[in-house]
């Protein structure tokens, strides 16, 4: 039986498996920390792990990664590490090649991740699906009759940077009001304390050190009001942000993931769905947390790893 080796690579941790053409893993799914100064050779090493301990005839190597990634030549252009610093410029393809003499197919985890949904997840009945990843920061793929819409230096779909709030005081990348500014695991902890700032009513948000966005989430549940209304703020710009991915690809099916999403699934779409109508032209799509949970990923580089599937 032929297999791929898929990788779903993040700033903290990647993940690996053996996958198939009907969506199958053949080995438990391991994990490692992201290294990204060797992340070649670790991707090497890891396949040669999977080529000792599967069954199944390795006939290529799929990569979903963060960051910046040149999908013709295999390369990562820019990739943030856990601490905050970028790393460019990782040549995957030559280094798998000349080691393991097998092909490389790479692409950005958010737009593998579209595909993934598609044929793996619940794209069956749908023309065009988007898929939304709320996580570090924010991102998105579309995919439309099982073609992944692209751009024209494969950098398309970047909803991370829609401005949602231009005057908020917050940026992302250099765009004022960016959306992952606000509302992504990064973003939301820089919201509150920029928020604060100004803010002198009590709430428990400024107890300890609050780094993470889970603590807003945790103190609104908690009954604290100044943190329901921050959430609800979050919600407003959620909303905005995906009223204009639906207004400018019109997909008829949105799927979330992401760490905040997961961990906050009928928070974040009540949220959307509460407020989604005031910044829609288009139909309203289906709007649902993926089925495919945090191997989406893994699912979008499997998927990719068969071009042969896209429709042209």
């Amino acid at each position: 039986m032929d297999g791929i080796a898929v990788f779903d690579i993040g700033s903290t941790h990647f993940r690996y498996t053996v996958g198939t053409p009907a969506g199958e893993f053949l080995t438990k799914i391991a994990v490692e920390p992201t290294r990204p100064e060797i992340l070649p050779m670790q991707i090497v090493h890891a396949v040669q792990n999977l080529q000792q301990n599967s069954s199944a005839t390795i006939v290529a190597v799929a990569v979903s990664c963060t960051g910046l990634v040149d999908t013709s030549n295999g390369i990562i252009r820019e990739m943030d590490t856990k601490y905050g610093s970028a790393v460019r410029d990782i040549d995957l393809r030559s280094v798998i090649q000349s080691e393991c003499d097998l092909p490389l197919f790479l692409a950005n985890d958010c737009s593998a991740s579209a595909l993934g949904e598609w044929y793996f997840g619940a794209g069956d009945s749908y023309e065009c699906v988007a898929h939304v990843t709320f996580g570090t920061g924010i991102g998105a793929g579309v995919v439309e009759r099982g073609r992944l819409l692209r751009g024209e230096s494969g950098q398309a779909v970047e909803v991370g940077l829609f401005p949602v709030a231009p005057t908020s005081g917050l940026d992302s990348f250099g765009v004022p009001g960016a959306w992952e500014a606000i509302c992504s695991g990064r973003g939301i902890p820089d919201y509150i304390a920029h928020r604060l700032q100004t803010d002198d009513r009590e709430t428990t948000l400024r107890d300890g050190p609050h780094s993470e966005a889970e603590h807003l989430f945790e103190a609104a549940n908690d009954g604290d009001t100044v943190a329901q209304e921050y959430l609800d703020q979050t919600a407003q710009y959620n909303a905005a942000g995906i009223g204009t991915l639906c207004n400018a690809y019109n997909p008829g099916l949105i799927t979330i993931g992401g760490g905040v999403a997961l961990n906050n699934q009928q928070t974040i779409l009540n949220g959307i769905r509460t407020y989604l109508d005031d910044y829609l032209y288009v139909k309203r799509p289906d709007i649902q947390i993926t089925e495919l949970g945090d191997d989406i990923g893994l699912y979008g580089a499997l998927a990719h790893g068969y071009p042969e599937r896209e429709v042209v």
